[in-house]
């Protein structure tokens, strides 16, 4: 199972994939990747969990990826 940790503002929220090959199944791998794009063309940076570590990365989204993170930029000054 895959997951994507959203934070922001209000706390996280996390995104959950299977990649077993079911009609919901499918639809949670394109949410996730949806999120991931969209994420990223609104500048957040995205890690993915790398042998337990997290990593910027830049890469097209993974379904077998064990964990993404999304991180909105900083704002203020």
């Amino acid at each position: 199972m895959g997951r994507i940790i959203v934070a922001n503002r209000h706390g996280h929220q996390l995104v959950e994939w299977t990649t077993t090959d079911t009609a919901e199944a499918r639809s949670a791998v394109a949410d996730a990747e949806r999120i991931l794009e969209e994420a990223r063309a609104s500048g957040c940076a995205v890690s993915k969990k790398v042998d337990g570590v997290h990593v910027i990365d830049r890469t097209p989204f993974d379904p077998a990826a064990e964990e993404y993170q999304i991180i909105a930029p900083i704002a203020g000054g």
